[in-house]
């Protein structure tokens, strides 16, 4: 009896903690870091290889749940996009485009559009505050972040971001 007690306590501490798989500020980092694609020194390219989201009707402004995904493999069923191009593994430029009409469009960096990352743990969540000038612009914390293999590219990774936002 003693043994079953423990056995099902043990299955039950288990299944507990193996539902959410924590993802590591590392792991976060490193993803972000492997994406970056800046061609020249002292230069930064604002639409480099970008993490990119729906943007119709402002949704990225207006939802709590956002999906980024990074790799150009994924389908964009959607015209206007919000992308974070990473010039640093945390900092990066919000950019805005609309690929549906021609010509396609994105509209001009200007200074509000270059974040700052912060990522630490609070209660044992992984939170990420986006700055701008010294001022938290946003606050998200990472639900899922899962590295898939490219469909194009052999022996590349394409990655998959799934945020929830913490501040209106």
């Amino acid at each position: 009896m003693k043994n079953n007690l423990l056995f099902a306590l043990m299955l039950i501490v288990h299944f507990s903690y193996s539902q959410e798989t924590k993802i590591s500020k590392n792991e976060l980092l490193k993803a972000f870091k492997e994406t970056i694609v800046q061609t020249k020194k002292g230069k930064i390219e604002t639409d480099s290889n970008p993490w990119f989201t729906e943007n119709t009707n402002e949704i990225y402004y207006k939802n709590d749940t956002i999906v980024l995904k990074n790799a150009k493999s994924f389908k964009r069923d959607y015209c206007k996009i919000i992308n974070w191009n990473f010039y640093k593994k945390n900092a990066f430029v919000i950019g805005d485009a609309d690929y549906c009409n021609e010509p396609p469009t994105r509209k001009v960096t200007k200074p509000k559009d270059w974040v700052n990352l912060k990522v630490h743990y609070v209660e044992n969540n992984l939170i990420m505050e986006l700055f701008n000038e010294n001022k938290m612009i946003d606050k998200f914390k990472v639900i899922l972040l899962e590295k898939k293999e490219s469909e194009y590219e052999k022996n590349d990774f394409d990655y998959i971001l799934k945020i929830i936002r913490l501040t209106k």
